[in-house]
Order: structure tokens, then C-alpha cells, then sequence
């Protein structure tokens, strides 16, 4: 009973997935449940399309600044956590994550109004909506809390007994740190990264509060649905998918994973 109500969910899951992948080699100009004819077609259509050209060099650049940027901020954050034992310690914690548990609406829209405030203020106005560097800010601001869980994860799971053995020796605390504590957890820094990239990569609700013209890829995905429903939504959409499926792998394969509790490296 018990592996036929997994594999109904299993089904449940992953049967929509599966239905958009064969869609997308399909020959025709509609999109159909089963393709009357099969090709490449609207691969080769995404690939050299402008519009969708840019927004992918867009959401890829997007990620490619937030993900090292919250690596490095949720590492820093989750060092300093871990390291230390002061009143208010958890209300700090639950702050620096609550961008992991708000609504992400509530978010666009706050960020919006800040966006708003820098583009109208009189002497300081920065062309916040709309630009590519504030992109990277709203992603920044939401991929951090997943940083900071997985390498503090990590961190927890690190023996102490070696960073004090390198300073016994005369290690200073920075190269202990650098030469110690970040090689240790480097799979937790790796899966920082992935999922930071990935959440940066198909973020949508707050993107979608700041784009105009610079449009991301989900954004562009939306704006082409609005308007028709063609068989490149299905390719790109295969492709995005296979891009997170590739990131996923490379987690597992050096991540960590967790049970009952207890992280195995």
C-alpha cells in the first residue's frame, strides 16, 4: 500500500512534467497532447529568437551575480551565528530568514516602492526599476536565507577541535577560516550556490514588479502567454528544467544529504 501511494504521487508530480517535455518536440504550430508529428523545431526557434535570447543572457546574468553574492553574504551571516551567543540571537536568525517565509507578492511589492523612491527622489535618482542591478538586489534579498540554512547545516556538522589544533599551531583566525573551515564545508558552500542560482534563475512574482524591458526569462515566458499559446512556452520550459535537473545532480553528487536528522556528507 505504501509504494502504491508513492508511486501515485510520484505519478501526480511529475506526469505534467513529462506531458510539456514531449510537447516541445513537436512539429506543429499548436501545441498538442500527443504531438501529431515530432521534431526540433521550436529548439532551433528559442535559440535564435531576439527576445528570447535576451532574457535568458538576463536571468543568467542575474544568477550568476546572486548566487556567489549570497553565497558569500549567507556564509559570513552563518559564521557569525554559529560562532557566537548573544541575547536575541534566534530573533536575528528568524529576521535574516524571513524573506525565505513571506509572501513573495508582499516582497515585489515593497521592493517595488523602494525601486519607486530611487527613481523619483530628487538628486538620487538611480533607475532602480527596471535595470539589472536591482534585479540582483531583489534576488540577493530572497536567496540569502537559503544560504545561510545550508551552510550553517554544514557548520554544525563541522569538528571545532581542527580550527583549534591550526591555531594552537599559530594559525591566525582569518587563515584558519580560509585555509580550515572553508575547504571543511565547501559542500555546503557548494549547494549554496545551486540553490541560490536556481532560485535566482526561475524567480518570477517579484521580477515581475520591476521588469519593463529588461525581462527575465520567466517574465518573457508569461508575456508570451499572454498573447498566444505556442509550442516554444513547452521548449523553453523543457530546457529551464533541464538546466535545474543538471544543477540538482551536481548537488547531490557534492552536497549533503540529510536523514532523521543527521547530515551525511
Amino acid at each position: 500500500m505504501l509504494f502504491i501511494v508513492n508511486a501515485l504521487i510520484f505519478i501526480f508530480i511529475f506526469a505534467p512534467l513529462v506531458i510539456v517535455v514531449i510537447q516541445s518536440f513537436t512539429n506543429e504550430n499548436h501545441m498538442g497532447f500527443p504531438p501529431e508529428s515530432y521534431g526540433v523545431r521550436w529548439y532551433a526557434y528559442v535559440m535564435t529568437d531576439d527576445d528570447w535570447q535576451n532574457s535568458f543572457m538576463n536571468s543568467l546574468i542575474v544568477a550568476s551575480i546572486v548566487a556567489p553574492l549570497s553565497m558569500i553574504i549567507g556564509g559570513m551571516a552563518a559564521l557569525g551565528l554559529d560562532r557566537s551567543d548573544f541575547r536575541g540571537k534566534q530573533a536575528v536568525f528568524s529576521y535574516l530568514i524571513a524573506p525565505m517565509v513571506l509572501p513573495h507578492i508582499v516582497l515585489g511589492m515593497a521592493l517595488f516602492r523602494i525601486g519607486l523612491f530611487l527613481d523619483t527622489s530628487e538628486g538620487f535618482t538611480l533607475n532602480a526599476t527596471d535595470s539589472l542591478w536591482f534585479y540582483v538586489v531583489a534576488h540577493t534579498t530572497i536567496t540569502i536565507p537559503y544560504a545561510i540554512i545550508t551552510i550553517g547545516a554544514s557548520l554544525q556538522t563541522l569538528d571545532r577541535n581542527l580550527e583549534e589544533a591550526a591555531q594552537i599551531l599559530g594559525a591566525s583566525y582569518f587563515k584558519t577560516i580560509f585555509f580550515i573551515t572553508i575547504p571543511l564545508i565547501k559542500s555546503g558552500l557548494i549547494g549554496a550556490f545551486i540553490f541560490s542560482f536556481i532560485i535566482s534563475f526561475d524567480e518570477f512574482i517579484v521580477t515581475y514588479f520591476l521588469a519593463t524591458f529588461n525581462q527575465t526569462l520567466p517574465i518573457q515566458i508569461y508575456s508570451t502567454l499572454m498573447f498566444q499559446l505556442e509550442p516554444s512556452i513547452a521548449s523553453i520550459s523543457t530546457l529551464m528544467l533541464a538546466l535545474t535537473a543538471l544543477l540538482t545532480l551536481v548537488l547531490m553528487s557534492r552536497g549533503q544529504l540529510v536523514s532523521f536528522g543527521k547530515i551525511i556528507k
